[in-house]
């Protein structure tokens, strides 16, 4: 009598295929929720600075130092030239400072240009995107900020206010357009932030 053996060695892959599943799962959710959250309105995260912001605090079973070593090679995983994209390191305080750029897929700009801090200690990291500036070949670069919110709210407004049929409608694709555009932006630095939580936690 013929019998089916299920092979042994598949059960050893289970749990650590298990928990690298898990951890897709959780990091997906995250990234979905923050830019949900935060991005759904096409309005950019603005602080009390007036400046747009994004952070992430993680917590994790590493040390400082392992943390800021992890951190310093996903810099140059993501970024190739370490010595280019680092500006400051101070492997004491466990502190990176990086001005780098990303695509976008954007109306005005092709990239985004920013500051990323990312500050270990034990058992925690935050990472933190700033100074965000839209770069394109046609025109100098520029500082986004209130701005591109206040003119969601101005659209918005001609929207509401707007009777004639024709112009509401243009209204609208203008406002849509200027949701897209910033969304585009959050969902580049919320993929950057999901890109490094990624890499430390495969670690």
């Amino acid at each position: 009598m013929a019998h089916n053996h299920f092979p042994i060695y598949l059960l050893l892959l289970l749990p650590k295929t298990t928990h690298i599943i898990l951890n897709c799962i959780k990091l997906f959710l995250l990234f979905f929720v923050s830019f949900n959250c935060l991005g759904q309105d096409g309005l950019l995260p603005i602080d009390t600075r007036k400046q747009v912001y994004y952070s992430d605090l993680v917590n994790t079973d590493k040390t400082k130092d392992e943390l800021y070593k992890i951190a310093q090679n996903w810099v140059t995983r993501k970024f190739g030239n370490y010595d280019i994209a680092v500006t400051f390191q101070d492997a004491a305080a466990g502190k990176l400072v990086i001005n780098s750029y990303v695509p976008v897929k954007h109306s005005l700009y092709d990239h985004i240009r920013f500051d990323l801090t990312i500050i270990c200690k034990d058992n925690n990291y935050q990472a933190s995107i700033e100074k965000l500036d839209g770069i394109a070949q046609t025109r100098s670069p520029k500082r986004l900020g209130p701005s591109e919110n206040d003119a969601i709210a101005e659209k918005s407004m001609a929207v509401k206010t707007e009777t004639n049929r024709k112009k509401k409608q243009g209204s609208e694709l203008l406002l849509q357009k200027q949701q897209a555009d910033n969304d585009q932006v959050n969902a580049a630095m919320y993929k950057l932030l999901a890109s490094l939580k990624e890499f430390i936690s495969e670690q």
